[in-house]
């Protein structure tokens, strides 16, 4: 007798390869409906980015320590004002209650918030970690700039706890809106280089400051050390925002902009060193009227100097080959 053998059916055809490209230059992997977000593959531990993790963290963390700052420290600087009459404002039941309600409220607040928004938007490491930066921006320039406001003279012990209040609540305000303008205006794929140009005019935006004010109090006349700190806390969220307008019209590499950096902090560090050992330990002294501020001056003449020089002289392509290029920019890939 004979049996007969089902032919083996042919393999079946390979699905053409996707012609979309992720903005790695890697193409799009098949999937199903609902795998993808903003162009990306869902991925990491909420299933919205590799930077989920970090932003519910961050938001968690900051505005319960935010709100908690809120609670504590009006009540500690009342207390340490009337030691030793009544120095258990800040350590009663109902201050402890205060400090539970909010550090637990802000931390779901901030949970809440930002896991229904990193749920609809994908999220890179890099926005993750340049929001970290920037709340630190808007904290400090809404804070610093209530406290110089509400500045007095001679406060009583109610208005300076009023004040404290309202620096502890302005600050934890500008955290959260420094954060969350990272997320809604940078996007969720904020690029490197522009994260980077921000977070630079931020920082150089609070030495120049504290450089001025160097030369403010070499001459006498500084009033108060405070207010000082205020202005120092205020700067860099106006430098940090100038370079975010400038990013609509530049864009430089991330090389630039390190050069820039690294060149500006070496020669305004070398300089007021030498300057400052130069003139001695004691320029006021002096009968001449620029060995006060001297140091200072110099130093950010020669920081501006540098990076300007830096910035607009050095051609990368002559002066960094294409594979060194390509390894720092990797670097700061994988740090941020």
């Amino acid at each position: 007798s004979f049996e007969a053998v089902p032919a083996t059916p042919p393999p079946p055809a390979e699905a053409p390869a996707s012609s979309e490209r992720l903005p790695s230059g890697e193409p799009v992997p098949e999937s199903g409906p609902g795998a993808m977000l903003d162009g990306h593959p869902r991925e990491g531990a909420f299933l919205s980015g590799p930077g989920s993790l970090t932003f519910i963290l961050h938001h968690s963390l900051m505005t319960g320590m935010g709100l908690l700052g809120t609670q504590m420290i009006p009540r500690a600087i009342e207390g340490a004002l009337l030691m030793p009459q009544d120095s258990t404002k800040w350590t009663n039941a109902d201050a402890r209650g205060l400090y539970l309600l909010g550090a637990l409220g802000g931390g779901a607040l901030g949970f809440v918030s930002s896991a229904i928004w990193q749920f609809t938007h994908w999220m890179s490491h890099r926005t993750a970690n340049f929001g970290i930066i920037n709340s630190f921006f808007g904290g400090a320039l809404l804070g610093g700039f209530t406290d110089a406001v509400s500045a007095k003279a001679d406060p009583t012990v109610q208005e300076s706890v009023s004040r404290a209040y309202a620096v502890a609540w302005m600050t934890a305000i500008g955290n959260s809106l420094g954060a969350w303008l990272t997320a809604i205006i940078g996007g969720g794929d904020l690029a490197l280089n522009k994260g980077l140009l921000i977070t630079s005019g931020g920082v150089w935006a609070g030495i120049y400051t504290a450089l001025i004010v160097g030369i403010v109090a070499s001459l006498g006349g500084l009033s108060s050390a405070r207010g000082a700190m205020d202005a120092i806390m205020i700067t860099p969220a106006f430098g940090a925002a100038a370079m975010a307008l400038a990013t609509l019209k530049f864009d430089p590499s991330v090389g630039q902009i390190m050069r820039a950096n690294l060149f500006g902090a070496g020669a305004g560090a070398s300089v007021l060193l030498i300057s400052g050992l130069a003139m001695g330990p004691n320029p006021m002294a002096g009968n001449r009227w620029f060995s006060h501020f001297l140091p200072y001056l110099l130093s950010a003449v020669a920081a501006i100097g540098a990076k300007t020089v830096v910035s607009l002289l050095w051609v990368e392509a002559a002066a960094t080959p294409k594979a060194s290029l390509t390894q720092q920019q990797r670097l700061l890939e994988v740090l941020w």
